[in-house]
């Protein structure tokens, strides 16, 4: 599912219409509906941020990063503040890589990962 499927289910979920959403991050609808057709690619991180926190999700899971919708919700109230400051931090410094060191990161959380 690519992050624009992701924004549309997720915003259809919440039953927000494009504008609704759009205001709530603080874009135009056009710029909603760009990011679930696909036509804007580099998303800035703080909308990516601004979306996860709206839509309830982590912004892992919209950039493909983790294969289930996680709630914030659903989080302990302490370690959810943390969390998402460590998560957010994680999607600012990664997004500031080219592909080749995404890729190697990508691989060395992978293997970390499959240790536990």
């Amino acid at each position: 599912m690519t992050i624009g499927e992701k924004i549309k289910n997720l915003r259809e979920s919440k039953g927000y219409t494009l504008e609704e959403l759009g205001e709530k991050i603080g874009v135009g609808k056009s710029t909603v509906r760009k990011w679930e057709n696909g036509l804007i690619k580099n998303m800035r991180r703080d909308k990516i941020a601004k979306l996860a926190e709206v839509l309830g999700c982590s912004p892992l899971y919209l950039l493909g990063y983790e294969e289930e919708e996680i709630s914030v919700k659903e989080l302990p109230t302490n370690d959810d503040v943390e969390l998402l400051k460590r998560m957010n931090r994680f999607v600012e410094l990664y997004s500031q890589l080219n592909e080749d060191d995404q890729n190697l990161i990508d691989g060395m959380l992978k293997s970390l990962a499959s240790k536990k």
